[in-house]
């Protein structure tokens, strides 16, 4: 097989791999330091302990060739930064492109690094099986899916796998490529290891490590008012639908969720709910999905804070009690294509004259 996949599909590993399929996407991560996120109340998905860059140099075959000596040194390298050692890493998010050359180096290298540990006790995945190669957003994308991993505790599976290539030496480590969604291994502490390689010969190896359990503080007693906006109605219905959902599953702190939807955006569609609970909070916005209101909640300078704010108003919405962030449902983009046609071309026999 060579660089791109006949018919698209990554088969990472398999014995059928012919290439990468290749699509577009982007990624976004935000990062800092661990104490500085702690401080400001943030809520942190994963912690990064250790990281690795390195070039093949000259030591490869040629430009798209990758070298096993610089991949088994960044992945080296980070695990000793990170002071982790091989036989804790769960999940090997792996560059995985769906060529046999480079997959068999690939495995080849982490043999060097990995061939101690025992065998099948490490999922191999590449998110190019899922989503295909992202290019330069194909790094990112591996490290999202290593982040939401450790964080949900869950091995998610490889696509379009049923035997391995010949020429990947899976026995030679701790690898075996998940068919399936399985639940984390008992472990001290769930790690994983994501891998990037660029064309020319860089290689990068990042450790991903499950977020510290922040201790719960004392509730605070409210009430506060719940914000939520979108650029139409059919939105503005959809984020409330989804808050609702979010706070009847998952009961965060309500001071949090206040300020974490404070803190974003105003749209021109809005709706908002007075609450000194989360049962409280979950029947107001209720009423607001079966009514079409855009306030709910009882009579006080909150509700008027409220309508103030729905009505179209601007609020300088305080922080009191130290609030921290909580992941909360995004914006509900509606599912519309825009494609772009291709120009119509006519013909004419007609003799133009000279």
């Amino acid at each position: 097989g060579g660089l791109a996949s006949p018919d698209g599909r990554c088969r990472a590993f398999d014995v059928a791999a012919a290439g990468a399929g290749f699509s577009s996407g982007a990624g976004v991560v935000v990062l800092r330091r661990l104490s500085d996120a702690l401080a400001d109340r943030d809520h942190v998905y994963a912690v990064l302990p250790g990281w690795a860059i390195t070039n093949d140099g000259p030591d490869r075959a040629g430009y798209a060739v990758p070298g096993p000596a610089g991949q088994a040194a960044a992945v080296a390298e980070a695990l000793a930064v990170a002071e982790v050692a091989p036989d804790e890493i769960a999940l090997l998010e792996a560059h995985g492109s769906g060529t046999p050359l480079g997959d068999a180096i690939e495995v080849a290298a982490l043999n060097r690094v990995y061939g101690d540990t025992p065998p099948e006790t490490c999922a191999l995945g590449s998110v190019k099986t899922n989503i295909g190669h992202l290019d330069a957003a194909a790094g990112i994308a591996g490290l999202i899916k290593a982040v939401l991993s450790v964080r949900h505790g869950v091995i998610p599976p490889s696509l379009h796998f049923t035997a391995p290539h010949p020429e990947v030496d899976l026995a030679g480590g701790p690898w075996y490529v998940p068919a399936k969604a399985a639940d984390w291994p008992v472990r001290e502490r769930r790690v994983a290891g994501v891998s990037s390689f660029g064309m020319g010969g860089t290689n990068v190896h990042v450790i991903v490590e499950e977020a510290p359990v922040v201790p719960p503080r004392p509730a605070a007693s409210g009430p506060f008012v719940l914000s939520v906006s979108a650029r139409d109605p059919k939105a503005l219905r959809e984020a409330v639908s989804l808050l609702r959902d979010r706070l009847a599953t998952d009961a965060p702190d309500l001071r949090d969720t206040a300020f974490t939807l404070s803190a974003r955006r105003a749209f021109a569609c809005r709706a908002a709910v007075v609450a000194d609970s989360v049962t409280s909070a979950v029947a107001a916005l209720d009423a607001v999905l079966a009514n079409g209101t855009d306030v709910e909640g009882p009579a006080g300078a909150e509700r008027d804070l409220a309508a103030h704010w729905a009505a179209g108003g601007e609020i300088e919405w305080g922080a009191d009690g130290d609030p921290g962030r909580v992941p909360l449902p995004g914006y509900p983009f509606q599912r519309e294509r825009h494609w772009i046609e291709p120009p119509h071309h006519h013909t004419t026999d007609q003799e133009i004259p000279r």
